[in-house]
C-alpha cells in the first residue's frame, strides 16, 4: 500500500481551505451589494450558505489537526518548499478573513441602521393606528337615567 505524504497532504488541505475561504469571502461580499442595493435576497439563504461553508472549514481543520497528531515526528523535519507553501497559504487565509472582518462590520452597521429605520417605521405606524382610533365613535356603556325614584 501507498503511504501518503503528510506535507502534501496538508498543503493539499491549506489548498482546499483556501478555496473555500475565497468562496466564504464572495458570499459575504453578496450578503453586503444584497443589503445596499436593497435586492429582494432572502438573507437567511445567504447566512445559511455561509454557514455551510464554515462547517466544511472546520472539517478540514480537524483533518490537518488529525494529520499533525499521526505524524507529528515527520512534521517536525518539514522540507522549506512545503514550509513556504504552508505559510503562502495561511497569509492568503489570514488576508481573506482580514477582508471578512472588515464587511462584516460593516454590515453590522447597515443592518443596525436597517433595524432602526424598521422601528422608526412600526412606530410611525402604531401612532397613526392611534390617532385612527380617537376617532372612532365607542359606545362605552348605555345612558342611565340618575333619577329613578321619582
Amino acid at each position: 500500500m501507498k503511504e501518503i505524504d503528510p506535507e502534501k497532504e496538508v498543503c493539499s488541505f491549506f489548498e482546499k481551505k483556501l478555496a473555500l475561504f475565497t468562496r466564504y469571502l464572495s458570499i459575504t461580499k453578496r450578503m453586503k451589494k444584497a443589503l445596499r442595493d436593497k435586492e429582494a435576497v432572502n438573507p437567511g439563504v445567504l447566512l445559511s450558505e455561509r454557514q455551510e461553508y464554515i462547517n466544511k472549514i472546520e472539517k478540514i481543520d480537524s483533518s490537518i489537526e488529525k494529520i499533525i497528531e499521526a505524524s507529528t515526528d515527520k512534521l517536525n523535519h518539514i522540507s522549506d518548499k512545503f514550509t513556504r507553501l504552508i505559510h503562502s497559504y495561511l497569509s492568503s487565509i489570514k488576508s481573506i478573513m482580514e477582508t471578512v472582518d472588515l464587511i462584516d462590520r460593516e454590515l453590522m452597521v447597515m443592518v443596525k441602521e436597517e433595524g432602526e429605520g424598521i422601528k422608526k417605521e412600526l412606530l410611525k405606524m402604531r401612532n397613526v393606528r392611534q390617532v385612527t382610533r380617537g376617532y372612532k365613535k365607542e359606545k362605552r356603556y348605555t345612558p342611565r337615567f340618575l333619577d329613578t325614584f321619582r
